[in-house]
């Protein structure tokens, strides 16, 4: 059985008060998470075009230079 088939099964178990704090914890931990990928949804693809080559092509070179 999975973890989540586990959750799901305890959670068949709560009487109702119980099943509102897991319900309104889960919801706050979404709006956290849904919050979090909307900032950073803001900031993707904004260094775009500030340096002259790809990052990892960048990182490569670095790391060779620090190699040799």
């Amino acid at each position: 059985m999975s973890p989540t088939q586990q959750i799901i099964r305890e959670i068949d178990l709560l009487p109702p008060t119980e099943l509102q704090v897991v319900y309104q914890e889960v919801a706050k931990r979404m709006s956290h998470i849904s919050r979090a990928t909307k900032i950073l949804e803001k900031y993707r693809g904004k260094g775009q075009g500030i340096w002259s080559m790809d990052a990892q092509e960048y990182v490569q070179q670095l790391r060779q230079s620090t190699r040799g």
